[in-house]
């Protein structure tokens, strides 16, 4: 329901939302009215489009399993022009990209400002937090570390020349995350004047951001996670470069919802209206592949 609870963002910003599922229209329908959805739900019974868009869930066995026919669950962005953007697939079939990770890449990943109201930073400035105000079982938000470089100045984008620290976030450990590889911005060519060495760099405010998510075998209830780390850079301009800095963080971030295992031993007392009418059906209409 994570999504349901940002829809007025993505209406605001004039990006409709839709959801295709191997469901019939009335199991769509009931789940509709249960949970209270705003966005289009697409019945796509005998996997057409799902099989169009190349995401027929292929681990299932089509002779003896009644979810025959359901996607991989994930998400992709596209363009006015119909042109797929971008796509959001996980290796642990229990995680969701969280709305904001949607809003961000459907809005092309808007180029960020300095605030007006701060001066410009006399050494690189630093901020840590997260793409939403919660963590919740399987779905995904980013940890977004802001950078911004002084005028005339850059950082080192990955890989560094030889010898030189480029700009990365590494997380302490903790069993109760699930982080994925780090998303960072378009780097720019910069090349020495004097040698003609030519390297990548992040100039002004840019961002890296860090998809996370609350580990769905963690059995911890507490209400809260804690999200603790380390960022590293080294800024130069064209004649000198500063030692290699860090800069370590940590955050209280609350997470909603129960674990994933709970959600699952308690499916039964929570599903909406006909829900096992509509399970049989769906287990009745299994094809013979051949």
């Amino acid at each position: 329901m994570e999504l349901q609870k940002s829809m007025r963002d993505f209406d605001a910003a004039n990006i409709r939302v839709y959801a295709l599922s191997y469901d019939e229209a009335d199991a769509l329908r009931d789940f509709r009215d249960a949970h209270g959805i705003t966005y289009t739900l697409l019945s796509d019974p005998d996997s057409d489009a799902i099989r169009s868009f190349g995401i027929l869930n292929t681990l299932i066995d089509p002779n003896d399993h009644p979810w025959y026919g359901i996607p991989y669950p994930g998400a992709v962005v596209v363009s006015a022009e119909g042109t797929i953007t971008r796509k959001f697939f996980d290796n642990n079939l229990a995680v969701r990209a969280g709305p904001e990770r949607l809003l961000w890449a459907a809005l092309g990943e808007p180029v960020v400002e300095p605030l007006a109201d701060q001066p410009a930073p006399l050494g690189v400035q630093v901020r840590v937090s997260l793409d939403g105000d919660h963590l919740a079982f399987t779905v995904q938000r980013d940890l977004v570390v802001r950078f911004d470089v002084p005028e005339g100045r850059h950082v080192y984008a990955a890989p560094a020349p030889q010898g030189s620290l480029a700009v990365d976030v590494t997380l302490d450990e903790n069993d109760r995350l699930v982080q994925r590889p780090i998303v960072r911005p378009a780097s720019e060519p910069h090349a020495l004047a004097g040698t003609g060495e030519s390297f990548q760099v992040h100039h002004g405010v840019f961002e890296l951001r860090l998809p996370l998510a609350v580990n769905s075998f963690s059995r911890s209830a507490a209400p809260d996670i804690t999200i603790s780390g380390e960022v590293r850079w080294q800024c130069c301009d064209d004649e000198v470069c500063d030692p290699p800095a860090s800069r370590r963080f940590e955050l209280a971030v609350p997470v909603s919802g129960p674990p994933a295992h709970a959600l699952r031993d308690s499916r039964a007392a929570t599903l909406e209206p006909n829900a096992a009418a509509h399970f049989r059906r769906m287990s009745e209409r299994r094809k013979d592949p051949g």
